[in-house]
């Protein structure tokens, strides 16, 4: 036999072994719906530094909690409060042996963690859901996410340093999921903050709906349209 032939057995056998671990180790796969019973929230008073504490009373002053709402105009609030935010809508979790996708109702967002990456890239760019590479600790997935831009206000403010852990299980014998997400920020936060987010199995027929939050604004715009257009008749 070639060495050829030899490296392609080996090849295919690690693929099969990959497919089979994935397999064993995906049970968060599937749809999972909120459970606002065990929902824990992002504590009021956090523990802020001093520059952090600046930076929020700068937002609050400058901005209406209800009228300068980046949802209100559309804006996914990014992570780490896509995650807790996340928690009041479905989540759809598709996992590959590559990359575990996560999709998330709330305003259509994707999340794709990369498994095959052991680290970041040196110079990542910056985005509002940031960076993620994982990688699974027997039946948990633990998620890594950096490069995320600054956001001063909101649920979560942080600056462009926060970093992300994310330990996503099934629990209850898979009739549950937990993401446990630790927010660390040395430029806000004086010390970790950790947030426990729980879901519940949805049933076998439930589908993710769809997230359209422009279409109050075309609505409007509509409505706009034929009032003018009634004046000039």
């Amino acid at each position: 036999m070639t060495h050829e032939a030899v490296r392609a057995i080996v090849a295919a056998g690690l693929l099969l072994s990959a497919l089979a671990t994935a397999a064993q180790e995906s049970p968060i796969e599937g749809i999972w719906e909120p459970d606002p019973s065990r929902r824990e929230r992002f504590p009021a008073r956090a523990p802020l530094r001093a520059e952090g504490q600046r930076i929020v009373d700068e937002g609050r002053a400058t901005h209406d909690p209800i009228e300068d709402d980046p949802g209100k105009f559309c804006q996914s609030p990014g992570m780490p409060s896509l995650a807790l935010g996340g928690a009041s809508y479905p989540v759809e979790i598709i996992a590959t042996p590559k990359q575990v996708t996560i999709l998330m109702e709330l305003h259509q967002q994707v999340r794709r963690v990369h498994l095959e990456q052991a680290e970041h890239p040196t110079r990542p760019f910056p985005q509002r859901n940031g960076h993620s590479i994982g990688h699974w600790e027997g039946n948990t997935l633990v998620v890594d996410t950096m490069a995320i831009k600054a956001i001063p206000f909101g649920s979560v403010p942080h600056s462009d340093r926060v970093h992300v852990v994310e330990r996503i299980r099934a629990i209850d014998d898979g009739a549950a999921l937990v993401n446990e997400v630790t927010i660390t920020d040395p430029v806000m936060y004086s010390t970790s903050v950790v947030v426990q987010q729980y879901y519940k199995a949805a049933p076998a027929d439930t589908r993710m709906l769809e997230y359209e939050c422009t279409e109050g604004m075309w609505a409007d715009h509509e409505a706009e349209r034929a009032a003018r257009q009634a004046e000039t008749r």
